[in-house]
């Protein structure tokens, strides 16, 4: 979990969040990714809600968008199934626990 921001972290252990994209890659260097994509399963959504700053703006997964000490974290509520099926998302990281999720789609 080193060089994950503290709201990641945050979002990881309260919530059980995953960080999914680019930054869930294995070897991911998490100085250096665009942003942190949040997905947080619906029965903790409640929890996250807590810790999402009041300025922060909608985004388009039905979630929040907001900075934290420059990093730009897109946070939605949601469940695995669905970021499994979503073509967009190659990796998921259960930070809490461990588990990394790399998913092989077939042509």
């Amino acid at each position: 979990m080193k060089n994950l921001p503290a709201i990641v972290c945050q979002l990881a252990h309260a919530a059980e969040a995953w960080v999914v994209g680019s930054a869930a890659a294995p070897g991911a260097d998490l100085t250096t990714v665009r942003d942190f994509d949040i997905l947080v399963p619906f029965s903790h959504w409640v929890v996250a809600a807590m810790l999402i700053p009041h300025d922060a703006k909608p985004n388009k997964f039905g979630g929040w968008k907001f900075t934290s000490f420059g990093n730009v974290i897109d946070v939605w509520p949601g469940d695995l199934a669905w970021l499994l099926t979503n073509k967009a998302s190659q990796y998921a990281w259960h930070v809490r626990s461990g588990v990394r999720v790399s998913k092989i789609t077939e042509s």
